[in-house]
């Protein structure tokens, strides 16, 4: 019988270290990850494929994670996989926008611990 196909996770953050790092994460629990360096590639990735989790960045220059929802919500878009809001920003504003979007499964603050990250895609994609 064949591996069934592992979970692939968009990593959509500009900061280089810390994308490397979510990458080593996700990669050490069983996804393939890709990575978009900014809101305009994550909307050209996420036409090209449809990932099975987004680690969404909102404080990213030139088109903001929260940039990157309006946009695919005026396209319609379904929104097929839950997403990870990864922010520095611990403002209540930006934690209340988080909690009002309909699919951010969780919003994440930076610096965090990796296990918490693990944990939660883990819960996010029902690998638990």
């Amino acid at each position: 019988m064949a591996d069934p196909k592992p979970y692939v996770a968009l990593i959509v953050e500009d900061t280089e270290d810390v994308a490397g790092m979510m990458e080593v994460i996700l990669q050490s629990i069983g996804l393939e990850t890709n990575r978009a360096r900014n809101g305009f590639e994550a909307l050209s990735h996420l036409e090209a494929q449809t990932p099975d989790i987004m680690i969404l960045d909102i404080g990213m220059p030139g088109m903001s994670g929260w940039d990157v929802l309006e946009t695919l919500k005026a396209q319609n878009y379904a929104f097929p996989f839950p997403i990870i809001v990864m922010t520095a920003y611990s403002d209540p504003a930006n934690k209340l926008i988080g909690k009002l979007q309909d699919a951010v499964y969780r919003y994440m603050t930076k610096p965090f611990e990796a296990a918490a990250l693990a944990q939660t895609v883990r819960e996010a994609l029902g690998m638990n």
